[in-house]
This record gives C-alpha cells, structure tokens and sequence, in this order.
C-alpha cells in the first residue's frame, strides 16, 4: 500500500514538472516572440530544478537527446526500448529517474517533436 502511494506521487510530479515544463516553454505569445528555442528550453530545464554539468548547456543537452532517440529509433519497430536506453543514459549521468524523464519530454516537446507519440501522457 506504502508502495503504491509512493508510485503515485512520484507519477504526480513527473506530471507537475511536465506541465510546468510545457507551460514555461509556451509561456504565452509575448514571452514566445521574445525567447528563441535554446532560451525556452534552458528556462525550462531551470524550472523544472534540473542542474546540468559545467561543461554542457541546456540546448546542447536537449539536441542530444534528440540525436539518441534518431539514431536509436532508426529501424526500430518497437520505440521502448530506446526511450527506456536514453532515461537510463540520463539517470546514470547523475539526474533521477523523474528528471530524466522530464528532460527527456522535455527535449522531445522542443526540439525533436515527432517523436511525441512515444511518450504518451
């Protein structure tokens, strides 16, 4: 029952950081027309409270996950196991589970949109 409850507001915050994720990056059409796509994101990722390395920045974080996902998704009937490769590639680089499948959306939502179809809701 502890278990469950636990799963449960872990799902919950990756929904809240989701949604906090989405609505930074479509924050209204003024802040849209202001910030390019490297700015949104990169606010986004400060939001949602995710800390990256010195040596890498948001954008390039993001581009990357889009590059795993091409390369992976290349041939490849079935989409889980590479979505599942890049969370753990994120989760082992640092991040938890929850934040590396928010950045994960997060990039998908940004830059590499096609791919939203494998990530449900």
């Amino acid at each position: 029952m502890a278990a469950r409850a636990s799963t449960r507001r872990i799902r919950r915050s990756v929904v809240a950081v989701a949604i906090a994720a989405a609505l930074t990056v479509s924050g209204g059409a003024a802040t849209a027309l202001a910030q390019t796509q490297d700015e949104q994101f990169t606010n986004a990722v400060t939001s949602m409270g995710i800390s990256l390395g010195a040596s890498d920045d948001a954008p390039t974080v993001g581009k990357r996950i889009c590059e795993m996902l091409t390369t992976g998704l290349t041939g490849q009937a079935n989409p889980v196991p590479v979505v599942r490769g890049v969370v753990n590639t994120l989760s082992g680089n640092g991040l938890s589970r929850e934040q590396a499948i928010g950045l994960t959306r997060l990039s998908v939502g940004v830059y590499c949109p096609q791919y939203g179809r494998y990530f449900g809701r």
